[in-house]
């Protein structure tokens, strides 16, 4: 029986392929994120990306970290340029962020740059297993890898 899941699961991943971003694509994201720093917490994250010229797009995003107590948010924009094609697609990102942080009614704010790289791994016409990790500056500065799904409209 194992080896039976273990044949369909190397099947289903050998199947994957990769699709290409065109321009005039609208995409929705959500997944999981957590900066690599000591005492981070796990961040949900969801956002859209619009494909506006062949290789770049736009992609804001919207990250609530689950820190018990406090309400920690970060709002990102970023730009990718896309260098893969359908046989791997992979982007670069730079950005802007803002992240919030309130407790108490007080409330401290800090913005920075983050920028990285990604890989979009297509399980469909329309769904795609989002990678990215990124380096981002805000406060103390950390790294920030994120695992989600990109589905299009």
């Amino acid at each position: 029986m194992n080896f039976k899941k273990l044949v369909l699961a190397a099947a289903l991943m050998f199947s994957m392929t990769f699709v290409a971003q065109e321009k005039g694509d609208f995409n929705g994201f959500a997944g999981l994120s957590y900066p690599l720093t000591s005492g981070s917490d796990l961040g949900v994250t969801a956002g859209v990306e619009y494909v506006f010229a062949e290789k770049f797009s736009a992609a804001p995003s919207f990250t609530y970290y689950t820190t018990s107590g406090v309400t920690n948010t970060q709002i990102d924009v970023d730009a990718r340029y896309y260098l893969g094609d359908e046989s791997f697609n992979w982007f670069l990102t730079a950005g802007f962020s803002s992240n919030t942080i309130s407790n108490s009614g007080v409330s401290v704010s800090n913005s920075g740059f983050s920028t990285g790289a990604g890989v979009l791994f297509s399980l469909s016409d329309s769904i795609e297993i989002l990678t990215v990790v990124k380096y981002n500056s805000v406060g103390s500065g950390s790294v920030v890898p994120f695992v989600g799904v990109n589905f299009g409209f």
